[in-house]
């Protein structure tokens, strides 16, 4: 029977969190498995831990991750926290150099730590389109020394027991048993991937990490429910607006209601935005409100990550011996480029807005009634609560019927929060310019609104059609940015192609957040690939697959003599194996 090994990690801890108004974190991640290939996604799993009673820890809402070489960053994600736990994938960037890289998370509880560094795990990354590498970190070895640098691997204590047939089958389901021993809840992450034969680096487990020394710090719970923005003000007139009360900070994302956030703006101009997690990378809209046009003043928003460096990193052993693995898995990236699998399930627990619920909208439909001409006859016809009048200086203004107050007669109100597609607009005149005909739904919030510490008294939300906010316009100080929200928490369990062809997939069932209670018993299922494990069969793959290893082993003298001839060879099949 032809078989492939697997490699099952198991990462665990007991379920007992803390609260503290001062807490310091440490952040834990557990991967998928320690070596990718660019273009591949990293499936990460946080844990966050008090670092004085190695608890999981709810101070923070929001996990950083950078990971890097010694050539610097190459890429950084964020990570939702819901009782100390989070989940997300991060794809790695195609054109990332062969080498090992560090990976590091923390929460703005750890962010002014010195040694930051010795809570890093190490993956290895190859790169197998170019020859590039990270300098000074690979080295070439060859075949027959290769297998000299594999470590027995421990696998520290854990409160599950683990029940698996470690050689399953190709092609076939196999069920991974999980059980909890101890007599307390238990959270975890589980993996199960391929053995290729590619060795992986030194990273401590979580048990290793808990265990681990650390200089004492101090910390803070400043984004227990969500991520906070920090800002400043900049431009000519900074100082004049931060003086002024009545200005307002705001910052929104294109789409939706529930995604603006409004705060105060301190004297010396620093803004402080709450927020309670926003996903996926948006675009930012960022802007003053209470500023007339000919104020120059503008809000920068800061860069969330510290920006780590490390020297200190282990050199990448890199032989001919890796070829058939990573060739396997190079047709396996190159496939999900041109047909990806629909493998994300959005069920991992994550913060959601209740700022805006539904409950309290009304919702006006302009199709199901008569079109006008202009944004002011639209309002006055169909929308019976809101009305439009001149302050003091001529402008334009929107008042609001609030609901729920004591007289029989509607009662306007003032500083009502206008927006379309989710962006506030401060000029009531410019909205009243705009084409009604690009807006499809009108959205009334009558109630009174806090967001930061900032309140409203109620919200109008013009809906576009297409949701392009470009058509609209905005005034000079507002910035537009693209914003790096946090990671959607997914799990990678079942892929299964309807398509006939290979399964050349490597890692085959990710779960980052499994709870079991005392006593009680999983069962996992999980689907093994189409290929063997390490075996008669690499030379086969190596003699079918295209030659673009061939240059790529080579010292980089040896590339630049034959680098004509070997390129044109790369792109076609090559019949024959590479040379050692």
């Amino acid at each position: 029977m032809k078989r492939i090994a697997t490699i099952l990690l198991l990462s665990c801890f007991c379920v007992t969190s803390v609260i503290s108004a001062a807490v310091a974190e440490r952040v834990y991640i557990s991967t998928d498995k320690d070596v990718y290939l660019a273009g591949e996604l990293i499936w990460c799993s946080a844990f966050s831990l008090d670092a004085t009673t190695n608890r999981l820890s709810d101070a923070n809402s929001v996990a950083y991750l950078e990971l890097f070489s010694a050539q610097g960053t190459l890429l950084t994600a964020k990570i939702g926290l819901v009782d100390g736990r989070g989940s997300g994938a991060i794809a790695i960037p195609f054109n990332a150099s062969t080498g090992n890289y560090k990976l590091v998370a923390y929460t703005v509880s750890g962010k002014g730590r010195t040694d930051l560094l010795s809570d890093a795990k190490t993956v290895s990354i190859f790169n197998t389109v170019n020859s590039g590498r990270v300098k000074g970190g690979v080295d070439l070895v060859a075949r027959s020394g290769y297998e000299s640098f594999r470590r027995d691997s421990k696998q520290a204590g854990c409160a599950v027991s683990v029940l698996a047939n470690r050689a399953a089958s190709t092609s076939s389901a196999t069920a991974v048993y999980l059980e909890n021993k101890s007599s307390s809840k238990v959270s975890l992450s589980l993996s199960v991937f391929a053995d290729d034969g590619i060795l992986p680096p030194a990273s401590p487990s979580l048990v290793d990490f808990a265990k681990a020394s650390f200089r004492p710090f101090s910390g803070s719970d400043e984004e227990h429910g969500g991520e906070v923005f920090r800002g400043r003000l900049a431009g000519r007139d900074a100082g004049k607006v931060a003086s002024d009360p009545k200005m307002v900070a705001v910052v929104a994302f294109p789409g939706f209601a529930e995604d603006v956030y409004a705060g105060k703006i301190g004297a010396d101009g620093i803004v402080r935005l709450q927020t309670v997690n926003v996903y996926g990378k948006r675009d930012l809209v960022s802007e003053i409100i209470g500023q007339g046009n000919d104020l120059d003043c503008h809000l920068e928003i800061d860069y969330p990550f510290i920006g780590l460096e490390s020297k200190d990193i282990p050199v990448l052993k890199l032989s001919q011996a890796l070829q058939p693995a990573l060739s396997r898995r190079n047709r396996f990236v190159r496939s999900e480029r041109t047909d990806p699998a629909d493998t994300l399930y959005e069920y991992m627990p994550k913060r959601e807005s209740l700022l805006l619920a539904d409950a309290n909208c009304t919702v006006y439909h302009l199709d199901d009634y008569t079109r006008f001409t202009t944004i002011a006859e639209t309002i006055f016809e169909i929308i019976p609560g809101i009305r439009l009048r001149k302050d003091k200086a001529g402008e334009p203004q929107m008042q609001l019927a609030l609901h729920g107050t004591p007289s029989d007669k509607p009662q306007y109100t003032g500083n009502v929060l206008t927006l379309i597609d989710g962006v506030p607009v401060k000029s009531i005149r410019a909205l009243l310019e705009f084409d009604p005909m690009l807006v499809s739904d009108i959205l009334v919030y009558p109630y009174s609104y806090m967001m930061g510490r900032v309140s409203f008294n109620g919200v109008v939300d013009f809906v576009t059609k297409k949701g392009d906010i470009s058509s609209f316009r905005f005034d000079p100080d507002v910035r537009i940015i693209d914003w790096q929200g946090v990671c959607y928490p997914v799990a990678y369990t079942r892929p299964v192609r309807d398509k006939a062809g290979d399964d050349l997939r490597n890692t085959l069932y990710w779960h980052p957040v499994i709870t079991l209670e005392p006593g009680e018993r999983l069962k996992v299922d999980v689907l093994t690939p189409s290929y063997q494990g390490m075996g008669s069969r690499r030379r086969n793959i190596l003699r079918r697959e295209p030659c673009i290893f061939r240059d790529w082993f080579r010292s980089p003298l040896s590339r630049t003599i034959r680098s004509r001839n070997t390129c044109l060879r790369a792109r076609g099949a090559c019949p024959c194996p590479c040379p050692e």
